[in-house]
């Protein structure tokens, strides 16, 4: 079809079906995209950040430098990265993937993690969701975590191999929200498993762990111990967005 032709058909569709916000739901100016004022309500962490979990400096320091969680608490992980702040206007974005079926909002999502995961991709060997326990993927039907990995593979095809096959939720677990540090712990205690038959697969290997949210990281140092037992040799975090109240 002729670019013009194509452009004036274009106009007559979105004279039928207007374009809508990802976020909002309102008219939006392109399709598949936020609106400004969805954009103005979302912060996205930028440099400076913690050389290893990336929590975003406070003052403007060195990038190479720890920040004070770092420099004196042992990390399960080798280095964390997430896209955004997960303040008001994320948690309204993510809310909309995770429970109101806004599965289109996967693709802006997954560039975003693309970019900001572009340090922990080399000589990385695999991407691996969080999972979900069989009965929350049966209600929802579908996990988050795995869409979001599927999305970074469409728009770059030669990221680490997609592998949700390595590790599994066996724990049906309550919601962490409302829990204490020691309370989220016990809660995700023994909550995942790696089969024996993958352990010649991922030994020695990188895994990249990914997820929505990083709040407190019990649920992904759960993770984190269940796959460095079964033979990694480090695991690497990358989620859409971090809480910074929890970083303590």
């Amino acid at each position: 079809m002729p670019n013009g032709l194509a452009l004036h058909f274009k106009k007559i569709l979105n004279w039928f079906i207007p374009m809508r916000c990802l976020g909002c739901g309102e008219m939006a100016s392109e399709d598949h995209q936020l609106c400004a004022e969805c954009w103005k309500s979302i912060n996205f962490i930028n440099t400076p950040y913690c050389k290893v979990c990336g929590y975003p400096h406070t003052v403007q320091t060195n990038s190479e430098e720890l920040c004070d969680f770092c420099g004196y608490e042992e990390i399960l992980y080798e280095s964390a990265r997430s896209a955004l702040i997960y303040d008001e206007g994320a948690k309204k974005l993510i809310l909309r993937l995770k429970y109101a079926d806004h599965t289109s909002l996967v693709p802006i999502f997954a560039r975003w993690l693309v970019n900001v995961g572009q340090d922990l991709f080399e000589d990385a060997d695999y991407l691996v969701p969080v999972p979900l326990h069989w009965t929350r993927l049966l209600q929802r039907r579908y996990n988050q975590a795995a869409l979001l990995v599927v999305g970074m593979k469409k728009i770059a095809p030669s990221l680490p191999k997609y592998a949700p096959q390595f590790l599994r939720r066996i724990k049906k677990t309550q919601s962490q929200g409302q829990k204490n540090k020691k309370e989220r712990i016990e809660n995700v205690q023994n909550a995942f498993y790696s089969s024996p038959r993958h352990k010649q697969a991922l030994q020695d290997k990188t895994i990249i762990l990914v997820d929505d949210v990083m709040a407190s990281g019990t649920t992904i140092n759960e993770c984190i111990k269940t796959l460095v037992d079964a033979g990694c040799k480090n695991v690497r975090v990358l989620t859409l967005a971090r809480s910074l109240l929890e970083h303590y």
